[in-house]
């Protein structure tokens, strides 16, 4: 089983490296260097101003500490065909899982790291720690990840709903508390009380798997919900072959729907805004986005990176909103519609026109309060505004029209 989850592993691997050239863009690197420079900046001067009254830099540190534990999920690759395949080999299906749980643990373990690495300096000038107190927190920090893993393991098993249950809080408790006395007393305090949970963990999950029977159908589930996650974030810069999108009823939203005339010209602007409003895939992409892009634009003062941030926030919501014009493509109801094709490129046009308004008087609220020179602020809030209309009269138009020929 070792063996078969290497190879299924190799497999799982190429198939993302297929993905990597794509997310791992110059638009994309660049982007993330002027974020993570502006970032840097703003850090080190806000540090800077710190000292060990500002309590609430100690709370932030410890909280995010703690959510570091619970980043990064027990990578199994199973899928729906093995509860049928591999079903004669449920009772070496947990050295396939050990196996996943040691190709599990390297990625979180850097990300504790580079999450500690940058907490350090706001730790070091809010509180008594020095950048030698890193190894012990780091530490802890892993001991408490391999809990976090031994859990998942133990909840793909029959019958331990409530035991799991008790051990996600014993979790958040031990790192909570583990955590604190690190920060607030000394570095060491904490790790005997991670390493008490670990062993519980531990000895709850061995008897688990010993007394209970592999939960094929929840295991399955829970891989289908991780992979969808990343395939979702590269769906932000490149179409995912079946990748299926959750449809939400949304009542709540029907009084926008109500406003759409009921007549055959707004036949498209309809359809396509149900597919916005109750679809999960553009819907979710839109306000992930315009969150991502409202948090970098609060936390820096600086004009010229908050003006390239939210001129390519902008742009990346209405790119992204594109694909949204093949939706009925394979629908035979709507080619038999008395409707002319060009209805549609107009409604996905108006539709984009209408959200990248939106988010960009968003984003303008938000450089008017941010930004000390509010002569700037408006002229950076009348550039994106006109980018939005730019976008969507223009660009929009020019890429929708290739989709309709290429579909010819």
């Amino acid at each position: 089983m070792e063996e078969f989850y290497k190879k299924r592993q190799a497999s799982h691997k190429k198939n993302m490296m297929k993905y990597m050239k794509y997310v791992l863009n110059d638009h994309f690197l660049l982007v993330m260097l002027i974020s993570l420079g502006g970032f840097g900046l703003y850090y080190s001067e806000f540090v800077k101003s710190l000292n060990s009254s500002f309590v609430i830099g100690k709370v932030v540190a410890i909280v995010l500490c703690v959510l570091t534990v619970f980043v990064g999920r027990l990578a199994t690759l199973i899928k729906e065909a093995d509860s049928v395949f591999l079903l004669p080999k449920e009772r070496h299906m947990l050295n396939y899982l050990k196996t996943s749980f040691k190709n599990s643990i390297l990625l979180p373990f850097v990300v504790i790291v580079l999450v500690t690495g940058v907490l350090m300096p706001l730790l070091v000038a809010t509180s008594k720690l020095t950048f030698n107190d890193f190894y012990p927190l780091v530490l802890n920090l892993w001991v408490l990840k391999l809990a976090h893993l031994i859990i998942q393991v133990e909840n793909l098993y029959l019958d331990t709903e409530k035991t799991v249950k008790f051990q996600w809080f014993l979790l958040l408790i031990s790192s909570v508390l583990s955590m604190s006395l690190n920060v607030l007393i000394m570095p060491w305090f904490g790790l005997p009380i991670s390493i008490l949970c670990l062993v519980y963990c531990l000895v709850q999950s061995k008897n688990a798997v010993s007394h209970h029977p592999f939960n094929w159908q929840k295991s399955i589930e829970l891989e289908r919900k991780r992979m969808k996650k990343i395939y979702s974030f590269i769906n932000l810069f490149t179409d995912v072959p079946g990748l299926s999108a959750d449809i939400k009823r949304r009542a709540y939203l029907d009084p926008v729907l109500h406003k759409i005339k009921r007549e055959q010209g707004q036949t498209y602007t309809y359809l396509y805004s149900r597919v916005f409003l109750r679809g999960t895939e553009y819907s979710g992409l839109v306000i992930r986005l315009t969150l991502i892009g409202s948090l970098v634009l609060l936390f820096s003062d600086q004009l010229i990176l908050n003006a390239i941030v939210s001129a390519l926030f902008v742009y990346l919501i209405g790119f992204q909103l594109l694909p949204m014009y093949n939706e009925f493509d394979y629908m035979l109801m709507t080619q038999l519609y008395p409707v002319p094709k060009g209805q549609k490129s107009v409604a996905v046009q108006k539709i984009i026109g209408l959200i990248l308004l939106v988010v960009s008087i968003l984003f303008s609220l938000l450089l008017l309060i941010v930004l000390e020179d509010k002569v700037n602020a408006a002229l950076v809030s009348v550039i994106i505004l006109a980018e939005s209309i730019f976008f969507t009269k223009i660009y929009a138009a020019k890429r929708l029209k290739k989709l309709e020929k290429s579909l010819i």
